[in-house]
């Protein structure tokens, strides 16, 4: 016995104090001590403290047998049990030692699976209440009558008639309650079997996980209990094990078990609709292994991480302290799913499996991951070491497979980045969707051909990694970077975005302003930016990069800074580069022979602005406008504004004859293009006033 309490103790819990390794019945039957155990009777011994606070233990019926190390005072009998009494000589609860070879083999026979409580130690110690006991009565009732010998029969009968002596009105409360679908908060850890799959809700997402282990727990202002979880998962490079905690705070009275935040699956009303839907979600989950350019299912609900850090103050159920925090937000568009790179960002939110050695048996590997004592889920074909996931480049050749449960405990999410809001998500699987690349946007790019032409080749040839002129250090210039310049509005950052579709490569935006203006912030962030568009094989676009690109001078130091920072990272930089400008001619030097391809983008021409607005009226449904194309075009093309304005022009306009219950046509076009002039006109005035000061 090991409990020395000061003062009665939280709601009783399960343990066990193990021996020196698993007990087989080769090594009970050599044990020097043939009479141990055998005779079939109880010893009731209890624990007391003095007055001097010292512990002991005495017989109930007699007198002091001696102290709490008196392990084999009483070897000879089936069970000791032990009526714990704390410091106030209050009654605790009770400690069962199970001496009887032929109970322990039951239960090594029986009891294939319960974490927490081995049953296959030489010295077996249970805690009140007697949890597998309780859970496995049924199993060793069959086991008496279909496999036990008479002997074996008795101790069962014995230890049957000490658990119903510690649990027969908790047992009856509990059939009755349960048959009504209820539950009271002190029966709880009877509803959850170690093994079996329990049910529960994260953001709103349905969830599956191996129940652990159950424990009560007490916290500051109240009791709870607390179990402990696996559920399948994906590092970046292979599915393990994980464990995860939930908790069922103390409530009043009776409770419907489905409206507990956690349940056994078995109590679902819809169970079987439950399992299908996640086992298809679950082997979703297994195919987004590795990186992935997918699409956010519209605007849907993601988890973004904070930067915010868990301290021991938050929610446990938020996360491991010294974690990020997530909060739900909006996210829509392109996103890459890529576990492994979230958790190389983010480390302190990488995935921790039960144990991260071992490798699989693959062809590759040659090796199987030895078990542990809680991978011994018979249903269950993961190892607690986990298994690569398929990475013919490391050489793990096979397909990974998992077993139904396994499949059944993958989690609702995956880890990944949206290129939208650049932020560090964790994406709801059923949102998460093929993306739809326009791969003939750039045959439609209104720009010079030959321009067209040579954007492609070169983007091609770096596709192809076409290395025969290579720079004299390894390493270096082996980026491929384009300069865009000329007015607003006239296709630069659209060419960016058609070159990523044509190659069907994401394409990761991103604007001076994201960078900041201090060197080493700019260091940092542009660094960071390269590095992970290089693990995804990402087009970059640095939009509006003028700041980075100007003439140094000796009166400017952090401008100076600044650009050789970014001419360093540039040097190192492998993949595409666009960058977008409209004052080319305030550039540093530096940067012309750094620059493979420098296109200019004009005004947009009379037939260039009469073809976007053809384009872009054209989408628009044929039911839901009345145009006279030819003739209104006529009258649109004159109009000398950009393809951005043509863009917004043709959106709102729509949006103008919608609100009137009308079909599009020339009259809502025109009192849009009427907003445009005038503040074309207030913003001239405004320019020659600032001109005029200056």
């Amino acid at each position: 016995m090991t409990s020395r309490r000061n003062r009665p103790p939280p709601p009783p819990i399960i343990d066990s104090e193990a021996g020196p390794g698993p007990v087989t019945e080769e090594r009970e039957q050599q044990s020097s001590n043939s009479t141990r155990g055998t005779k079939c009777e109880l010893k009731q011994l209890d624990g007391r403290y003095d007055h001097l606070g010292n512990y002991s233990i005495t017989d109930s019926a007699v007198s002091t047998v001696g102290s709490e190390d008196d392990t084999d005072a009483h070897a000879e009998f089936a069970l000791v049990s032990t009526r714990v009494y704390g410091m106030d000589g209050l009654y605790q609860s009770t400690q069962l030692e199970i001496k009887s070879k032929l109970v322990k083999r039951a239960l090594r026979k029986v009891i294939k699976f319960y974490p927490g409580q081995p049953v296959d130690t030489a010295e077996l110690i249970l805690n009140d209440p007697p949890k597998p006991l309780f859970h496995y009565r049924k199993e060793l009732d069959d086991y008496k009558h279909a496999k036990a010998d008479d002997e074996t029969k008795k101790h069962l009968d014995l230890l049957f008639k000490f658990v119903d002596s510690l649990l027969k009105p908790s047992v009856d409360r509990f059939k009755d309650y349960t048959k009504r679908g209820l539950i009271r908060f002190p029966l709880v850890w009877m509803l959850f079997k170690p093994g079996e799959i329990v049910y529960t809700e994260k953001d709103g997402e349905p969830v599956c996980f191996m129940l652990n282990q159950v424990d009560a727990a007490r916290g500051l202002f109240e009791r709870s209990w607390k179990l402990t979880c696996i559920g399948t998962q994906y590092d970046g490079e292979r599915f393990g094990k994980a464990n995860d905690v939930l908790k069922i705070g103390q409530f009043e009275g009776t409770r419907e078990i489905t409206s507990l935040n956690v349940f056994p699956l078995k109590w679902h009303p819809d169970a079987n609709k439950v399992k299908q839907r996640l086992l298809e979600r679950g082997k979703r989950f297994i195919s987004l292994q590795g990186t992935h350019h997918m699409q956010y299912k519209e605007a849907g609900m993601a988890h973004v991480l904070t930067g915010k850090t868990k301290n021991s103050y938050d929610s446990e159920d938020e996360g491991m302290e010294g974690e990020q925090l997530f909060q739900s937000s909006l996210v829509t568009g392109r996103i890459m799913v890529d576990c492994k790179t979230f958790g190389r960002i983010n480390s302190g939110n990488r995935i921790r499996f039960q144990s991260n050695a071992g490798a699989c048996g693959c062809s590759s590997c040659r090796l199987q991951a030895s078990p542990s004592a809680d991978s011994q889920d018979p249903e269950s074909n993961l190892p607690a070491r986990g298994v690569p996931a398929s990475d013919p480049a490391k050489g793990h050749d096979h397909e990974v497979v998992l077993s139904d449960k396994d499949t059944l405990l993958c989690p609702p999410f995956v880890l990944g980045f949206s290129l939208q809001s650049k932020k560090w998500c964790r994406f709801s699987i059923d949102r998460v969707q093929d993306v739809h690349l326009n791969t003939k946007a750039f045959d439609q790019l209104l720009i010079n051909e030959n321009h067209k032409q040579l954007v492609l080749a070169m983007v091609e040839s770096h596709v192809e990694n076409d290395d025969s002129i290579d720079d004299i250090i390894q390493g270096k210039g082996k980026s491929l970077i384009m300069l865009l310049h000329g007015a607003p509005g006239v296709g630069k950052t659209l060419t960016a975005e058609s070159i990523a579709d044509h190659t069907e490569r994401p394409l990761y935006t991103i604007s001076s302003g994201e960078l900041g203006t201090h060197p080493t912030q700019v260091e940092e962030h542009l660094t960071h930016v390269l590095d992970i568009a290089t693990q995804w094989k990402a087009v970059v676009l640095l939009d509006e990069a003028d700041v980075f690109l100007q003439q140094r001078n000796e009166s400017d130091i952090n401008r100076n800074a600044l650009v050789s920072v970014f001419l360093r990272i540039l040097e190192y930089f492998e993949g595409i580069l666009f960058l977008t400008s409209n004052r080319v001619e305030s550039f540093d030097l530096a940067f012309k022979s750094r620059i493979h391809v420098a296109l200019h983008y004009p005004e947009l021409t009379l037939a260039v602005r009469r073809q976007l607005w053809k384009d872009f009226l054209l989408r628009m449904p044929e039911e839901q406008r009345h145009l006279d194309l030819d003739r209104d075009l006529d009258t649109l093309q004159i109009e000398v504004i950009n393809g951005r304005q043509i863009k917004n022009a043709c959106k709102t306009a729509a949006a103008l004859a919608r609100k009137r219950g009308e079909k599009l046509q020339i009259k809502h076009l025109e009192t849009t293009l009427s907003t445009i002039r005038e503040f074309e006109k207030d913003f001239a005035k405004g320019s020659n006033l600032v001109n005029g000061c200056t």
